[in-house]
């Protein structure tokens, strides 16, 4: 079916774009949210009378979402849970937790707004992504330890890691570099060589010819 977006959809389109989506979500989700219109002429002509209204509906909740984001992404987020010795959780660090976590600080995240990577069922640290627009995200990361004292550790760790790991990559990059340049190189002094060897080839068959020529007027 196609409908005109009345919402920016990552992956699926802006406000005004008319795109085809599948019946039943055009029909059990799109239109009766009201994120969506059918596209026939009626619609369009709708369409272009509120347009204005909805860019300029929409530019709010970006700005109010980069604000929100601006409150979060320096924030050092710390669950503190209950573990087994070998580090597995009673339990999870769901996105409703986490969601929970920032209603606590006035910043309104939806569950359905926050994805993770990977199941949180051990203590250590995640990377997770909050979509707060289709065109408003950020990467953050939460610390789940037993303890505060155990989250600083895990952080310390954490931030080392980082550190070896960037110097690894920098080491292979400057390795491919070096690498690439020797490659060069070779291929650079193999060229000139079979320039070189090219000339001498040509240099020959002047000379051979010259040869000939004097040959046959010695002749003459």
């Amino acid at each position: 079916m196609e409908v005109i977006l009345l919402e920016s959809f990552n992956k699926l389109g802006k406000i005004g774009d008319v795109v085809n989506v599948k019946d039943g979500f055009a029909r059990n989700f799109l239109i009766p949210q009201k994120k969506a219109l059918r596209a026939n002429k009626e619609n369009k002509d709708y369409f272009t009378k509120i347009k204005s209204e909805l860019i300029e509906k929409n530019n709010k909740v970006i700005d109010n979402a980069k604000s929100d984001l601006k409150k979060i992404s320096d924030d050092e987020i710390i669950f503190i849970r209950n573990a087994s010795d070998n580090g597995q959780l009673y339990g999870s660090v769901s996105p409703k937790d986490i969601s929970n976590y920032f209603n606590e600080k006035k910043i309104s995240i939806k569950p359905s707004s926050i994805n993770l990577h990977s199941a949180i069922k051990k203590v250590g640290i995640y990377n997770i992504n909050i979509k707060l627009h289709a065109e408003v995200s950020c990467e953050l990361e939460i610390n789940v330890a037993t303890s505060s004292e155990n989250a600083k550790v895990q952080k310390e760790e954490s931030e080392k890691q980082n550190i070896k790991s960037k110097s690894t990559l920098k080491e292979s990059e400057n390795k491919k570099d070096s690498e690439s340049e020797e490659k060069k190189m070779i291929q650079d002094n193999v060229s000139e060589t079979q320039d070189s060897n090219s000339q001498d080839s040509s240099s020959k068959d002047i000379e051979k010819s010259e040869i000939k020529k004097k040959e046959k007027d010695s002749k003459d």
